[in-house]
């Protein structure tokens, strides 16, 4: 895109609006963004140009971007809407240019929803503010053509959506009691999958044994359970599990299959379901389950995260945020997820970064890429493809291409289901050399046994499918230097081949491909330099020595979550390794901790810190997907039961 100002092919007015915007440099304000609306006499002649209706939602069309600001022209058809929102911090100002929009405002309550407290129109010519902090939704309900423009400051890196409540529901008592006269206390940390299944867990077990507890759930996203996997609002996005694996409950196996059944007759067990549909059976399990709480069981959800944690004396922990009281813990469970992001060009980018999208799950930044702008995604894996799909795929008119270092895609779902194969006969004698297996070996031994599969008329996914259950099995039994050379040459391989694709995914991949819309490639990204207009990135492609310059649009960091040596923790995690409270293994995978969860340092466990999720993979390696968590969640539960019970 030519810089705003430099072009001659915006209308006047818009063009003003954008260099009076440039002219504020950074830190712009809800009053100076109100201003400059009211001041600009804008009609529908100076925006026509960025006006474009779209049956599957309301359109956003970029006028002008930079890193301070952005500026867009959104059209609306009748009963289009945003559904509720926030804009995470940034200023937003917008004017309705054509039509009437009805805004609607929110106040969140104590269980995550919302619910409505006002409503008003906006008309043509008039202003709606939002100072960065305001949930509201905004929708077409008229017959009209709804057009508006819209000045966000600085561009909204995510547009954080809220659910509201169902009519005629409350929210659960358990959220609006107070907690007991010496109820236990115990603090998750964390409020995606893991940490709202360790409270569903807890309520039922304090249920049944009449136990008294406090629940309080640290979380600063706009909804309970859903986590950052099952947030995004695309539709395209899928499990890449069939509904049959994907039951919340390690003792109710089709638990979501039932759930997603109920809604869509045509679901079968071997459906691919949008990750969306499972984040709202996840608020729907976590909201059930804490409604059927006992009189003596209170829960709090605090939108924060927690700073610091430290000990209370010989047992108990204080949790500290930035925004409210120290929490006093009896029981902690630190459920935090993935790592953060890396961002691969931190040393090597110079430049303007505002066509640098570092986190590829900010939705809304993505919305921002026009189907004629080329993209280039850093990384090959399901991220790159989420992204792809996002982006539009065989749809597009401009280049996608993907740089990771091997230019591995993940495989795809066979078509129909297959048995798996038990690796049993094979894996059997390997693991008795437990403390002698090799990464090299355990390879050969799995080439060979799909090879044979192969050979034999079958597939090769049933030999990797059969591997699961014992993967955890195998990665214990792997010493230490064999972890850590698995880690840097075998674990690419492994993952492209265990994460897959569901199959409607890969033939949008494979279409894309094949209409030259994307592509891979295998190298490494030496430099970076930013404009306005997008960056040039030197390239150096696997086994080259020359050097190759691309220039792109748009670059989208999609190398997934951090983990090792190069990737840090969250403040609380990297709090308590600091202190001595949690152990890193000697690859920085994540901390040590016992079958059922509990921390370990040096040996000694500390029974009122409990971990959950991709924190445990160095004892288990396998301990980010559904079948595992649940049952983590489940064992976590019943070590914090049994710790309240044997203290008080």
């Amino acid at each position: 895109m030519t810089p705003p100002t430099a072009g001659s092919s915006l209308n006047h007015n818009v063009r003003t609006i954008v260099r009076e915007l440039e002219a504020l440099d950074t830190g712009i304000t809800a009053d100076q963004a109100i201003a400059i609306l009211t001041r600009t006499d804008l009609t529908i002649g100076d925006v026509e140009a960025f006006v474009c209706t779209k049956l599957e939602g309301y359109s956003r069309r970029r006028v002008a971007r930079t890193e301070a600001f952005e500026l867009l022209v959104m059209t609306w058809l009748p009963g289009q809407g945003s559904g509720a929102h926030d804009h995470a911090g940034s200023v937003s100002a917008f004017k309705i240019v054509r039509g009437t929009a009805d805004e609607t405002r929110y106040a969140q309550a104590a269980d995550s929803l919302v619910d409505p407290v006002g409503s008003h129109e906006l008309h043509a010519g008039e202003v709606g503010i939002d100072p960065g902090d305001v949930i509201h939704a905004v929708r077409n309900g008229h017959a009209e053509l709804l057009v508006s423009v819209h000045v966000y400051a600085p561009p909204i890196r995510e547009l954080r959506r809220f659910t509201p409540r169902p009519e005629g529901a409350a929210p659960a008592r358990a959220f609006l009691r107070r907690r007991q006269l010496r109820a236990p206390q115990v603090a998750i940390v964390g409020g995606g999958f893991s940490g709202a299944m360790v409270a569903v867990q807890l309520v039922h077990r304090a249920a049944r044994s009449g136990m008294p507890v406090h629940l309080v759930i640290l979380d600063r996203q706009t909804s309970v359970a859903e986590g950052a996997a099952y947030r995004t609002p695309d539709v395209r996005h899928l499990l890449n599990v069939p509904a049959s694996g994907m039951s919340a409950w390690p003792d109710r196996s089709d638990d979501f299959l039932e759930w997603a059944k109920q809604r869509d007759s045509s679901v079968v067990p071997y459906s691919f379901m949008p990750r969306r549909a499972y984040g709202e059976y996840l608020r729907a399990t976590f909201l059930d389950a804490i409604a059927q709480a006992g009189p003596q069981v209170s829960v709090e959800i605090r939108r924060e995260e927690a700073d610091t944690i430290e000990r209370r004396g010989n047992s108990g922990w204080r949790v500290h945020c930035k925004e409210s009281q120290p929490i006093e813990a009896d029981v902690v469970v630190l459920a935090t997820g993935h790592r953060p992001l890396v961002d691969p060009l931190s040393e090597s980018w110079s430049g303007s970064r505002a066509r640098y999208i570092e986190d590829p799950w900010s939705s809304l930044m993505l919305t921002a890429i026009e189907k004629n702008e080329s993209v280039c995604l850093l990384g090959t894996g399901l991220t790159a493809i989420d992204v792809l799909q996002s982006l539009g795929g065989a749809a597009r008119s401009a280049r996608v291409m993907a740089f990771s270092r091997r230019g591995l895609l993940p495989a795809a779902h066979a078509p129909a289901p297959l048995p798996r194969i038990d690796p049993r006969d094979w894996l059997g004698p390997l693991l008795q050399t437990a403390g002698e297996i090799t990464t090299p070996g355990l390879t050969r031994s799995l080439r060979r046994a799909v090879r044979q599969a192969e050979s034999a008329g079958q597939d090769g996914r049933q030999v990797i499918d059969g591997l699961r259950p014992h993967v955890s099995q195998i990665w214990r039994a792997l010493p230490p230097r064999e972890r850590s050379r698995f880690l840097r040459h075998a674990r690419a391989f492994w993952e492209v081949a265990r994460h897959r694709m569901a199959p409607i995914v890969a033939a949008e991949v494979k279409a894309a491909s094949e209409a030259g819309v994307f592509s891979v490639a295998a190298g490494r990204i030496l430099g970076a330099r930013g404009d306005i207009g997008g960056a040039t990135l030197t390239v150096r492609r696997r086994g080259q020595s020359i050097h190759e310059l691309h220039r792109f649009d748009w670059i989208v960091n999609c190398t997934g979550p951090g983990g090792g040596r190069e990737s840090g923790f969250p403040p609380s995690i990297a709090g308590l390794i600091a202190s001595g409270y949690l152990e890193t293994d000697s690859d920085s995978i994540g901390v040590r901790s016992t079958p059922n969860g509990h921390a370990i340092v040096d040996a000694r466990v500390i029974e009122d810190l409990v971990l959950i999720g991709s924190l445990r993979k160095p004892d288990s390696w396998e301990s980010t997907a559904v079948p595992e968590l649940r049952v983590q969640a489940a064992l976590a539960a019943d070590a914090i039961i049994q710790l309240i019970q044997r203290s008080t």
